[in-house]
C-alpha cells in the first residue's frame, strides 16, 4: 500500500499570508496533498486548527506541535514546510528522500570540514561536534536547517526525545542550540547513512535561499548554486524553495 503523507506547518499572524501563498503555489504546480496548519485564521485549501500559545524560543515549538497535534492524524509521514516556502514544481518523489530511514532532514554542513573556532548563530561548532559525538553520533557530525523535514509517525516519540534531549544537553553545556541542531542529531541517531540526507545529494527536492539570490524573482527552472554562509555549496534545482525572508536564525 502506498504511504500516505501530508504537509503541515504552524502559521500565525503574517505567517498565515505566507502559508496561503505556499499552498497556492503548490496547487498551481499540481500538488494536491493535504496541508494541515495550526493557525489563528482560516487559510484556503488547508485543514486548519487553532494554534494555542506556545513559546517559540529555539524553534522547539515545531516538535511540541508535532507530538501533541499532528501525530493524532492518520498519515504515515508528516512533511514540515516553513510558511515562507514556495513550490516551483511538483516534487518528483518527496518520500524518496528517506531511503531506508524513518526521517529526513537536509544536512548542510559537516562539522569536521570547518576550521577551528567556527561559529553558527553563536554556537561554537567544535563544541557542538564534540557533544554530538559524546551522545552517540559515530560518524562525522552534521548540521542542517529546520525549514523542511519528514518523519514517519512511528518514530515521532523517539525523534522528539532525541531532538529535545539534545537541546537540553546542549543547554547544560552552555550551548545555545536550536531545533535545527536537535533535528540533525536525531536524524544521525536514526540512520546508518547520513550522507544520503545531504542537501546537495537531494538537489531536486528542497533548498533555502540562504544568500537571498531570489529576493526579486524566483528561479527560472534552471539549476543554480546553493551556498551556505559557512562556505558549503552545491548545484540544486529544488521543487520547494524556502525564501530568505522566512529563514529564522536563533
Amino acid at each position: 500500500m502506498k504511504a500516505r503523507y501530508c504537509y503541515w506547518s504552524v502559521a500565525t499572524g503574517p505567517e498565515a499570508d505566507r502559508m496561503e501563498r505556499c499552498v497556492r503555489t503548490a496547487r498551481a504546480a499540481g500538488v494536491f496533498k493535504e496541508f494541515h496548519v495550526l493557525t489563528d485564521r482560516p487559510i484556503p485549501e488547508c485543514e486548519c486548527y487553532d494554534a494555542y500559545d506556545c513559546d517559540r524560543a529555539h524553534g522547539l515549538f515545531k516538535l511540541h506541535y508535532l507530538k501533541a497535534g499532528m501525530s493524532r492524524l492518520n498519515f504515515d509521514h508528516f512533511v514540515w514546510v516553513e510558511p515562507g516556502t514556495v513550490f516551483l514544481r511538483n516534487p518528483d518523489d518527496v518520500l524518496g528522500a528517506l531511503g531506508r530511514a524513518p526521517m529526513h532532514v537536509p544536512l548542510e554542513v559537516r562539522l569536521t570540514d570547518l576550521p577551528a573556532g567556527a561559529e553558527w548563530h553563536g554556537m561554537p561548532l567544535d563544541r557542538v561536534r564534540d557533544l554530538m559525538a559524546k551522545l552517540g553520533v559515530t560518524g562525522a557530525p552534521w548540521l542542517g536547517g529546520s525549514g523542511f523535514w519528514i518523519v514517519h509517525r512511528e518514530v515521532i516519540e523517539t525523534m522528539y526525545e532525541l531532538a529535545v534531549g539534545f537541546w537540553h544537553k546542549a543547554k547544560e553545556a552552555g550551548l545555545a542550540a536550536d531545533v535545527s541542531a536537535g533535528l540533525a542529531f536525531a536524524l544521525q541517531m536514526l540512520t546508518a547513512d547520513p550522507d544520503r540526507h545531504r542537501l546537495v545529494n537531494q538537489p531536486r527536492l528542497w533548498a533555502a535561499d540562504t544568500t537571498e539570490q531570489f529576493r526579486d524573482s524566483l528561479p527560472n527552472g534552471q539549476p543554480w548554486r546553493w551556498r551556505h554562509p559557512l562556505g558549503v555549496e552545491g548545484e540544486v534545482c529544488p521543487a520547494l524553495l524556502q525564501l530568505a525572508a522566512s529563514i529564522v536564525t536563533v
